[in-house]
């Protein structure tokens, strides 16, 4: 295999976190500086960040989190939950909660309010500080309307001794649109200290992306002229400066010049690569679907390549499903629970379904759908 591109591919992948996160240093030393007065003034803070896809939220809560549990000499474990990927449920983010923070109490026999008072004292019984990392919290209320962020920032409440175990809680959405799916008493409980993370210009997914290309490329597999290209267009509609996205290109540019057997990455890659991905589907967002959605999704995509055409029916999916699952030696999924995934990946802006009869796939370049198609299958399929 070719390895005059990539010295280190993993280093573009969306579960890297960088030890330094250039144009968030403020916001990691505002979280810091949060989580030590917590613990210092023994009480509980609540940070919410808000920014738009690909500005860097997971990445910084991630990077706070993990430089506390290195800097500190006490017992500190974090807790990252994601509803998109663990649930959006209480039972499900709370045992996510417990696994990570108290496993030697965890158990999926208890109700979600028991798991959390048990998660709780035990933390307090090994003297064990907690952090509770929540992403996405939009898709969470926007899927069920349990009161997560009532339980969740009123968390010590619980505690039967009154001590605090868990002293911040960071929360991340995309827009504070979030907040009017709450009552008084949530809102209260939430309070109004947030982070917002503008979107990167130009020259900051520049510097982002040369610093990445450093890590992962091997030093003559790339020039800044190829940088500041990336840079360039997706710091423009419809990518708005997401970084994930020009992480994105990169990788899958110097993907196609390993493949093809040459020695740098050119426009040329970049531009084929832009033809066959979109801003609305990145690879993170297909590594985050269960067995299930990938299924669902993969059916969607072959039902489109068919059809040739931006949208398709939810009969002509069904039937493809029932090829797909004949073809993988898998369960089909049944009607109903085929319907409620299809409205999950449309709520995750995965699909557009505008109708029984008209069901695409978001941000499908029509120009070039089969090679979209392709590249989403391939990636479906690879990922299981």
């Amino acid at each position: 295999m070719n390895k005059k591109i990539f010295a280190d591919s993993s280093r573009l992948l969306p579960s890297y976190v960088p030890q330094e996160l250039p144009y968030r240093e403020k916001a990691l030393n505002d979280l810091e500086t949060l989580f030590l007065d917590s613990v210092k003034k023994k009480s509980f803070m609540v940070q919410q960040i808000v920014g738009d896809v690909g500005t860097g939220k997971t990445a910084t809560m991630f990077r706070f989190a993990k430089n506390v549990v290195q800097k500190s000499k006490s017992d500190i474990k974090y807790s990252y939950v994601n509803p998109r990927q663990h649930g959006s449920t209480r039972l499900l983010i709370f045992r996510q909660m417990a696994y990570q923070l108290a496993p030697e109490s965890y158990s999926t026999s208890l109700s979600a309010e028991e798991l959390l008072l048990q998660t709780l004292m035990t933390l307090e019984k090994l003297n064990r500080i907690g952090i509770l990392l929540l992403d996405d919290v939009d898709f969470a209320l926007k899927k069920n309307r349990e009161p997560i962020i009532y339980n969740l920032t009123r968390l010590n409440e619980s505690m039967p001794s009154g001590r605090i175990m868990i002293p911040i809680i960071v929360i991340s959405s995309r827009t504070m649109n979030f907040r009017d799916e709450l009552d008084r008493a949530e809102l209260s409980s939430l309070g109004n200290r947030v982070l917002f993370f503008e979107r990167y210009n130009s020259e900051q997914v520049f510097n982002i992306l040369l610093k990445r290309a450093s890590e992962s490329l091997n030093i003559t597999a790339y020039n800044e002229n190829i940088i500041k290209y990336i840079a360039d267009i997706t710091s423009r509609p419809p990518a708005y400066g997401d970084i994930r996205y020009a992480l994105d290109i990169l990788f899958n540019a110097g993907r196609l010049a390993e493949s093809r057997g040459n020695d740098a990455i050119t426009v040329e890659h970049i531009r084929t690569v832009m033809n066959i991905t979109s801003p609305f589907i990145t690879r993170e967002d297909l590594e985050l679907l269960s067995p299930e959605l990938k299924v669902v999704l993969l059916s969607v995509a072959r039902a489109l390549k068919i059809e040739s055409e931006g949208y398709t029916s939810l009969d002509k999916i069904v039937e493809m499903h029932k090829e797909v699952c004949n073809t993988m030696h898998i369960r089909e999924i049944e009607l109903k629970e085929f319907i409620k995934a299809l409205q999950e990946l449309d709520d995750r802006g995965l699909i557009d379904v505008k109708g029984v009869a008209k069901i695409g796939i978001s941000g499908a370049p029509i120009h070039n759908l089969d090679d979209f198609l392709t590249y989403i299958m391939s990636r479906l399929d690879l990922n299981g």
